[in-house]
């Protein structure tokens, strides 16, 4: 598909802030229109193929009525289905849809302290998104690192050798998140969904097996592309996929680029800049998966739509 549009909106929006712990109120929710219309026609108008939305971060807010929580949009003023308005969208535009789902969840880890419990919290929700929403081109998981504890960083602080850290994901955190039998459970429900688990920008390109693809976030300028890995006595095509953001001034671990929308950040990637990344993607059969964030009014940011109307130019 090639290219798409990312698209981080959430109870952060809200509170001008990246990340959150999950103890944001929920009443300041309350855009006047979330324009999932106008986010599909952007994405459409400029050759994207595809569009995939923060279901859930990390801050536990989700993005759909969900029956497991109740930090949700469905308690906030706004009420409304946003996965749901953005299915109806995508498929008036003629896009695929797709989710990111957070594996941690800041909100409810206070009432699901046992790890059992957690997990079936997880399950349950990821068959939600698997079942209320017709068929899903892609979800992208995020958050393996909170219960990966070796094989992460070395003594020094840096990045840990990259055979030793998949390692490590079999040994630990493949276990912990029980997720060979998440990703088998999602497939019993949407065998063609891609799966895609975020090796973050320390190990980008590298597959934390089992997935379906690979995926670089912000990693444009990826030096090695194995394509074919050994999983299960055989060797598997892992396609990639690189996130960036039209954001170009961050803040503190996110200094090179917002996902989610400030009001103080009026920064925007050039055009040539967004096409050396689609060049450098197509050169590696990749897609590039474009990240805006929607402001408080429910709309992108104007400098995001004019840049994105000027590609097809």
């Amino acid at each position: 598909m090639k290219f798409g549009m990312f698209i981080h909106y959430g109870i952060n929006t809200f509170y001008d802030t990246e990340i959150s712990d999950g103890d944001l109120p929920l009443f300041n929710f309350d855009p006047p229109v979330v324009d999932t219309d106008q986010w599909c026609k952007t994405a459409s108008n400029c050759g994207m193929k595809y569009v995939l939305m923060t279901a859930k971060s990390i801050d536990g807010f989700c993005n759909w009525p969900s029956r497991y929580s109740d930090y949700t949009v469905q308690n906030t003023p706004y009420k409304q289905d946003i996965l749901g308005q953005l299915v109806e969208s995508a498929e008036r535009h003629g896009l695929r849809v797709g989710f990111s789902y957070s594996l941690p969840d800041h909100y409810m880890r206070a009432s699901l302290k046992d790890e059992s419990a957690f997990e079936d919290f997880i399950l349950a929700q990821v068959e939600e998104l698997m079942t209320s929403y017709g068929s899903l081109v892609e979800i992208w998981f995020d958050g393996f690192w909170e219960k990966q504890s070796l094989g992460w960083k070395n003594e020094e602080g840096f990045a840990a050798p990259q055979e030793k850290f998949l390692a490590a994901w079999r040994m630990e955190g493949a276990f912990r998140w029980r997720w060979d039998y998440l990703y088998g459970n999602l497939k019993s429900f949407q065998p063609d969904c891609l799966v895609f688990l975020n090796s973050t920008r320390a190990f980008y390109g590298l597959p934390l097996l089992p997935v379906d693809g690979r995926n670089a976030e912000k990693g444009v300028d990826i030096d090695q592309n194995q394509t074919v890995w050994p999983w299960l006595g055989e060797k598997k095509y892992l396609p990639l996929q690189i996130e960036a953001t039209l954001s170009q001034k961050g803040q503190g671990a996110f200094d090179d680029g917002n996902w989610y929308w400030h009001r103080s950040d009026n920064s925007v990637a050039k055009k040539w800049q967004v096409n050396s990344w689609r060049n450098k993607a197509e050169k590696m059969n990749a897609n590039l998966l474009l990240n805006v964030g929607p402001s408080t009014s429910g709309r992108l940011r104007a400098e995001d739509e004019k840049i994105l109307l000027k590609i097809r130019e």
